[in-house]
């Protein structure tokens, strides 16, 4: 594994220093979303290029075949939310599950083939960066990463999925979530299934 070092924060941060600040708005601008326990789970892919070029930078997501995920997560039980053990799986059409790839991988070529794209696990918590730290430390940061959620809070980031440059996998598609589960007592949440029908227009 690579390693950037004490300097990575610093060289990440002045990579940052000129890129606009990112700020979801309210989970209820979001029209894909599902509520459970007084938490609602939002999502919203990206792909309009003047859009991602605003959040991202330089990074080119349609030439690598990726679609960035926001996902707004609000809390307004009392509980504690953990999402340390959050899982996000984009399900498509035609019933194939698509796991998200770490930020790292974002910048990394790969070919990719249908059905089998990336079956790994969500990147949560994100550690160890790598390629995506020097090359477009964007992803990196904005990449979502929060542990937890505190009670009537609100956190957000983006899950990264490689669905290739063939057709449209996103009409029709949903996006099962779990993991979320009350810090006190342990309990899972039950799970969110969300439509991307409503969001796939937009932004």
């Amino acid at each position: 594994m690579l390693r950037l070092g004490k300097a990575a924060p610093l060289l990440l941060a002045a990579a940052l220093a000129g890129q606009e600040r990112f700020d979801p708005g309210p989970v209820t601008n979001y029209p894909a979303r599902e509520s459970n326990s007084q938490v609602t789970v939002a999502v919203q892919p990206y792909r309009d290029r003047e859009r991602l070029r605003k959040i991202f930078g330089k990074t080119d997501f349609d030439k690598l075949g990726i679609v960035p995920l926001l996902v707004v997560i609000a809390n307004d039980s009392d509980q504690i939310m953990r999402l340390d053990n959050l899982r996000v799986q984009l399900i498509t059409a035609d019933g194939q599950k698509v796991e998200p790839i770490p930020a790292d991988d974002v910048v990394r070529p790969a070919n990719v083939r249908r059905p089998d794209i990336n079956p790994r696990p969500s990147p949560i918590p994100g550690i160890g960066r790598r390629r995506s730290s020097r090359e477009a430390p964007e992803v990196a940061q904005r990449e979502f990463v929060a542990p937890l959620v505190e009670s009537h809070a609100t956190e957000h980031g983006f899950f990264y999925f490689r669905l290739g440059k063939g057709p449209d996998r996103l009409a029709g598609a949903k996006i099962y979530v779990t993991g979320i589960r009350e810090a006190k007592s342990g309990q899972d949440l039950l799970y969110f299934e969300i439509g991307l029908a409503p969001a796939v227009k937009s932004r």
